[in-house]
């Protein structure tokens, strides 16, 4: 199997294959609470190995997965002790520089592959921008856009993604069981009611930093969820680099 990520690669190994590479996929996460029972790396370890998996099953067309961003647009998780977050600025521009780097060595097709809610907005407006400064092919989405929506229906009976609920519990079981805190998993009742479109933080909709009821979740969830995840990044990848 040819090496997808580019940190492991030396510049000799590099220089042999970029003829041959495709596109690069960025994976952009979080440090931030996910309740008392999940790490707080959950989107970052969950979008890279999405994203890894799918450019494996890709191959051999050649998709780059340079190394992730780990610290992402958090503000409203910082009320929990051990959230890390930048401002929208900064995680922007070093998305850009990111992005720049890779097209000064001749890769012209980008993914923004992102696992964190409050980086939405930031990888639209920064993609805007690498597209007309760079000159490159980009894409930027969540991971969880292209799960089918009747598939979701029928195995979740929470909201996807939720924060530490159900989907992102279920994930968890599989990608890193070991950190899975069982004992601390609670149903966390309903959310307070609230003016939709206010801007709140995530302790006025979560008040104790999780999203409705992760004990609904299951190692089998999670199984079918990955494989759905990766198989539907897969099919995007393929129609990506070909548009």
């Amino acid at each position: 199997m040819q090496k997808v990520s580019l940190d492991e690669l030396t510049r000799e190994e590099f220089k042999n294959i970029l003829n041959f590479v495709k596109a690069a996929v960025i994976p952009l996460g979080s440090i931030e609470q996910h309740g008392p029972h999940l790490p707080m790396k959950h989107d970052l370890a969950t979008v890279l190995y999405v994203a890894r998996k799918a450019v494996e099953k890709v191959f051999p067309k050649i998709i780059l997965v340079p190394p992730p961003l780990n610290i992402g647009i958090s503000p409203h998780h910082m009320s929990w002790p051990g959230t890390l977050t930048v401002s929208s600025e900064t995680f922007m521009n070093v998305v850009f520089d990111t992005c720049k780097s890779l097209r000064r060595h001749g890769i012209d097709k980008i993914i923004l592959l992102n696992g964190h809610g409050g980086n939405i907005p930031a990888i639209r407006l920064v993609g805007y921008r690498i597209k007309d400064e760079l000159n490159m092919k980009v894409a930027a989405l969540s991971y969880w856009d292209l799960i089918p929506k009747n598939f979701l229906e029928k195995i979740l009976t929470e909201d996807c993604p939720g924060h530490a609920g159900e989907f992102e519990t279920s994930i968890a079981f599989i990608i890193h069981p070991e950190l899975v805190r069982k004992d601390f998993i609670f149903r966390a009742g309903s959310r307070p009611k609230y003016l939709e479109h206010m801007i709140l933080n995530q302790e006025e909709i979560y008040p104790a930093g999780v999203d409705l009821d992760p004990s609904l979740a299951s190692r089998e969830k999670g199984e079918r969820l990955l494989e759905i995840i990766v198989g539907e990044l897969e099919k995007y990848f393929l129609k990506f680099i070909e548009a």
